[in-house]
């Protein structure tokens, strides 16, 4: 009865033997078709990351040259602002030198004088 157990306990260690065996080799194969499947996935991946970044370079090249140009606009900018501020304080200044009373005079002055004869040309019409 004893060798019977024995012969039932290694006939039931053999089966569990076996179907951890088929469990290895299913893990096994699935850790083969993901490595695959990474393998195929970085392939593919990879060019394109490199061009990505191909891009990224180039595309901030171009906003360093533009970033070069408007730190130049602004410099144009900054002198074209002050040159015509000094043109307006100029400007301003003698306007406030100029004698408008002096000059609303004179040009009462040349209406007084402008209008008798602006009636008598009229007068020959």
């Amino acid at each position: 009865m004893n060798e019977k157990n024995t012969e039932q306990l290694l006939t039931e260690l053999l089966a569990y033997q076996k179907k951890e065996v088929r469990h290895t080799r299913i893990a096994s194969l699935a850790n083969i078709l993901l490595i695959l499947v990474l393998l195929v996935a970085l392939i593919t991946l990879i060019p394109r990351a490199v061009a990505l970044v191909d891009h990224v370079q180039a595309s901030l090249a171009e906003v360093d040259a533009l970033i070069g140009e408007a730190g130049t606009l602004i410099n144009n900018t900054n002198s074209m602002v002050e040159t015509n501020t000094d043109a307006v304080t100029d400007t301003i200044q003698k306007l406030n030198e100029v004698d408008f009373e002096g000059l609303n005079s004179a040009i009462q002055n040349l209406n007084d004088v402008v209008e008798p004869l602006s009636n008598f040309a009229r007068m020959f019409q």
